[in-house]
């Protein structure tokens, strides 16, 4: 295979490599890296293994069996809080 040169797509990430780039702008592979496909540019990041098991994941995180709140009460109170004042700031002129 022939060793990449710019233009084109950068054989490492598959972004568009400008005419005269010594380097990709994505993912930084270069002639010194050979324009490798495998990158390293994910090193580091910590990202989630393939044998990563989200259900798993997020039964440890939030619990199997947890209760969720029932919110709708509350809102419901609010909405009745707030009507009120809402009339209550109408009737207090005519009141007076």
């Amino acid at each position: 295979m022939p060793a990449f040169r710019p233009p084109g797509q950068c054989p490492a990430c598959g972004e568009w490599v400008p005419r005269k780039a010594a380097a990709c702008d994505c993912c930084g592979a270069c002639e010194r890296s050979g324009w490798k496909a495998e990158s390293d540019v994910y090193d580091g990041l910590d990202l989630p293994d393939d044998d990563f098991d989200y259900d798993a994941f997020i039964a440890e995180e939030f619990g199997e069996g947890k209760t969720k709140r029932n919110m709708s009460n509350v809102w419901w109170w609010v909405a009745l809080v707030l009507a009120a004042a809402f009339l209550f700031s109408f009737l207090l002129p005519l009141l007076q």
